[in-house]
């Protein structure tokens, strides 16, 4: 026979289970995408960063805190946006979006890391928040503005120059052509 102990420990253990998946039921789970908008990044231009929590928990999530120190003051200007935004309730189901605009100071490779994101649920306002990070878009080049003006700029400079040099290979076969054209095809009229 199955002990006493036994079946009270076990009756135990699902209580427990129970009331630990009962009170998840009611908890907010926090999605957070940090994401570059820019296919290319250029030194002086806007870079445009993006920032996504979704919440697909089934419960609030308050106090949410969405913190990006990884841009460095000497590397990064700040044109638009904040870097630290809070926001005061995230319902179930739903998201919210920030973004920044940067200006890039110094071209070279940047490792773009997450963001931490926190919140606190409706049983843990005011205690110790739930800590999360973003996703990280990983390492980046910033190209310098020599290398924008070679990727964006009109060449006519350049065209110029190339239509200088191919003018002499084109018109000097062209003038010996119709020289020699005018001496031998051309009919001079018979005078009478």
């Amino acid at each position: 026979m199955v002990s006493k102990a036994l079946i009270y420990s076990v009756a135990l253990a699902v209580l427990t289970v129970s009331a630990i998946a009962q009170s998840a039921d009611n908890w907010p789970r926090l999605i957070a995408h940090k994401e570059v908008l820019n296919s290319l990044i250029f030194q002086n231009k806007q870079l445009n960063v993006k920032y996504s929590i979704y919440n697909v928990g089934s419960g609030s999530a308050f106090d949410v805190e969405l913190l990006d120190n990884t841009f460095a003051m000497s590397d990064f200007k700040i044109a638009a946006g904040l870097t630290k935004v809070r926001y005061e309730r995230i319902g179930p189901g739903s998201n919210v979006s920030h973004s920044v605009v940067l200006i890039p100071q110094n071209p070279g490779r940047f490792n773009f890391t997450y963001a931490q994101v926190s919140y606190s649920s409706q049983q843990q306002i005011g205690k110790n928040p739930q800590i999360g990070y973003t996703s990280a878009p990983g390492e980046l080049v910033v190209y310098s503005v020599a290398e924008y003006d070679r990727y964006f700029t009109a060449h006519a400079k350049d065209w110029l120059y190339f239509a200088g040099m191919t003018l002499p290979c084109i018109l000097l076969p062209g003038l010996f052509w119709y020289m020699s054209y005018a001496k031998y095809c051309i009919k001079k009229p018979k005078s009478s």
